[in-house]
């Protein structure tokens, strides 16, 4: 009997780890996608790995994406002590010559913006970052 509890106590923790990440890939999966312009980043975020955080430009970004035909600032980001901020994954290799193309754009030429997959009410999950339409690794010299 001893060894049976145990053994729950053991395999419970792993149950719910792969039924948060089959739950996490259903969401991006089956989410719209809305694409949103990024503002201002930085790519040497030390303590939280290897992302870029960038704030969202609501005014540069069309809110008939979404159903409602209005924005939802509230489900993009996480609130911090300085505003909402948000996080895309780049590997550390890529994040100097990120970093000098966003330094080196002018405003006109060169557009940033995320797409996220988006369900209404739950907190949206940034797939892909693209540069002037285009995936970012395409842009990189």
């Amino acid at each position: 009997m001893k060894n049976k509890i145990l053994a729950v106590c053991f395999a419970l923790p792993f149950c719910i780890l792969v039924g948060w990440t089959l739950l996490l890939s259903w969401q991006q999966q089956h989410g719209q996608e809305i694409t949103v312009a990024v503002t201002g980043y930085d790519p040497r975020d030390l303590l939280s790995g290897h992302y870029i955080q960038y704030q969202i430009d609501w005014d540069h970004t069309d809110c008939s994406q979404f159903a409602t035909h209005q924005c939802a600032p509230q489900d993009f980001c996480q609130e911090k002590r300085w505003g909402r901020q948000c996080r895309f994954y780049i590997p550390e290799r890529h994040a100097r010559a990120l970093d000098n193309l966003f330094r080196q754009r002018n405003n006109e030429d060169m557009k940033f913006e995320i797409v996220y997959s988006y369900t209404p009410g739950r907190q949206a999950m940034a797939k892909r970052l693209l540069i002037n339409g285009r995936d970012w690794w395409e842009s990189l010299p």
